[in-house]
């Protein structure tokens, strides 16, 4: 059975609505399990995500999408801290062949977005997934 883990930041619930249509999504394929993980601000300790339940069910899934808002044309800092603890797994080569996807949402009308899907993307190809 395929599992799917969506981690994701949303500062003012828009990207946590995208993140369970996300899911809703990806329930709807049989025999698939879906994880919706939050990133929380509590997990962040002097400027350091520290959740290893989240990070290891991350490592146990066959599908990992990321999901942030756009500030400032990249990520929150927040999904920015949840992606710096990854490196003792980038070490460990733990998502390696992962699928990989992702998504945001701002309110500006400009390609700012572009800059956290290619965020997404370089944060993917770093640990070698698919």
């Amino acid at each position: 059975m395929p599992t799917v883990s969506i981690v994701y930041f949303s500062g003012g619930g828009h990207t946590a609505a995208m993140a369970e249509a996300v899911a809703s999504g990806a329930r709807s394929v049989a025999d698939t399990t879906v994880n919706l993980l939050r990133i929380e601000g509590k997990d962040i300790h002097e400027g350091r995500y520290k959740n290893a339940a989240v990070l290891d069910t991350l490592t146990a899934s066959d599908a990992i999408i990321f999901g942030s808002p756009t500030y400032m044309a990249g990520p929150a800092g927040q999904f920015k801290c949840f992606a710096d603890a990854t490196g003792g797994i980038w070490f460990q080569q733990q998502w390696l062949n992962k699928l990989a996807a992702g998504f945001t949402v701002s309110a500006g009308a400009s390609g700012d977005k572009l800059g956290t899907l290619q965020y997404f993307f370089l944060l993917s190809q770093q640990h070698g997934m698919a």
